[in-house]
């Protein structure tokens, strides 16, 4: 995935390309940051307000299933080669999720569940969600998104609709709130025995 929206629907935005996990980009962004080992202990750090500070930081994850263990470990792994410390940190979702509407985390891995109508992106992206808490977990948004956002909701024709969609995704995409990792895809199965089937976006 490259944004909030899946690929097969009309507003997705085709001009973004995925980025690819490049370690060595990554230390040469860090160093130019100002972010080097200078201790020798694979951790870069850095003089931030007179303090040595560690590039370190928890990465929240549920512990409903195993999948989110194994992908806080890899992103966890693949950090360290770039001189950085995630520390993985399993909650209940209950707590994982109060954590996320207090802002009071480093990072998450979350997961977003769509459906066959057009986005409302106003849950999750625009500004009053995250100032009132709601689940725009990252604090993105600004007056353009904003005034965007509250006028695809509205926007009658859908050519429009989704020309103003593509370029919400863009911001999005520019600032990267979120590191989108990928879409999950579902197998149905009819018996040939039951006849006109259609198959929707929506469960069941």
């Amino acid at each position: 995935m490259v944004g909030p929206v899946s690929p097969v629907k009309p507003e997705y935005n085709t001009d973004l390309k995925l980025i690819g996990l490049d370690v060595e980009a990554a230390k040469k962004l860090l160093d130019e940051a100002g972010w080097k080992d200078t201790d020798g202990d694979n951790i870069r750090d850095k003089v931030i307000d007179g303090v040595k500070t560690k590039f370190e930081f928890t990465i929240n994850y549920m512990t409903s299933t195993v999948d989110w263990k194994t992908t806080a470990l890899m992103m966890a792994e693949q950090m360290y080669k770039a001189g950085i410390k995630a520390i993985p940190t399993p909650l209940d979702f209950s707590v994982n999720y109060a954590t996320a509407r207090s802002h009071n985390y480093d990072m998450m891995l979350a997961v977003n569940s769509g459906t066959f109508a057009s986005e409302d992106y106003t849950q999750n992206w625009h500004s009053n969600s995250w100032l009132n808490k709601g689940s725009n977990f990252s604090g993105f948004g600004n007056a353009e998104s904003d005034a965007l956002i509250d006028s695809i909701k509205f926007m009658l024709d859908d050519e429009k609709r989704n020309k103003m969609a593509k370029r919400l995704q863009m911001m999005i995409y520019d600032e990267q709130p979120f590191i989108f990792l990928f879409q999950s895809q579902r197998r149905v199965v009819i018996h040939k025995r039951f006849g006109n089937q259609e198959i929707y976006f929506e469960r069941p």
